[in-house]
């Protein structure tokens, strides 16, 4: 075994008390149920934006080269198809989510989700989730960019889950 002197390791310029300031309790996040306009979904935003324009609630952490946060909603679609110019990462932390990817909205491959499995998803793949239980469930989101313009690119008519409006909260 190497033996390493940590003062030879540590690249950092940062001093390691300043990461308390990157510290996020979850009382401190409150949800945001009008972050995205196309569907009433809850969202608790802990770093970046998760592609949100939305500025009501702000995300408790920007100084990031990530997003992250946790979608809570009831069963039904939660996004249309759509795509990123980042990873976007999904792990469900309850119930069941549906995740569905492919080359355009007739060529869709999926897969359903169960508490703590994970689907990465590259960027420039269309996508699109649902909660396919039968009862409100958290998601955690996590997208390879912390700011709005992570080109999330819309490619469906949203009038179908207008009635999920209605449902979630």
């Amino acid at each position: 075994m190497v033996k390493v002197n940590p003062k030879e390791v540590y690249k950092s310029n940062v001093d390691p008390k300043e990461v308390y300031k990157r510290l996020v309790r979850r009382q401190d996040v409150p949800c945001n149920w009008d972050a995205y306009p196309d569907i009433r979904k809850g969202l608790y935003r802990y770093v970046g934006t998760l592609a949100s324009t939305d500025q009501t609630i702000p995300p408790r952490l920007m100084d990031s080269a990530i997003s992250f946060g946790i979608i809570e909603a009831g069963p039904g679609p939660q996004s249309k198809m759509h795509d990123h110019d980042v990873e976007e990462i999904f792990i469900p932390l309850d119930g069941l989510w549906e995740v569905a990817w492919g080359k355009s909205e007739e060529e869709v491959e999926k897969v359903t989700l169960g508490p703590l499995d994970l689907i990465s998803v590259p960027p420039g793949i269309l996508r699109c989730f649902s909660n396919v239980g039968s009862n409100i469930a958290r998601l955690m989101v996590i997208q390879t960019s912390a700011t709005p313009d992570s080109g999330a690119h819309l490619f469906a008519d949203q009038s179908s889950l207008e009635n999920l409006k209605q449902h979630n909260r």
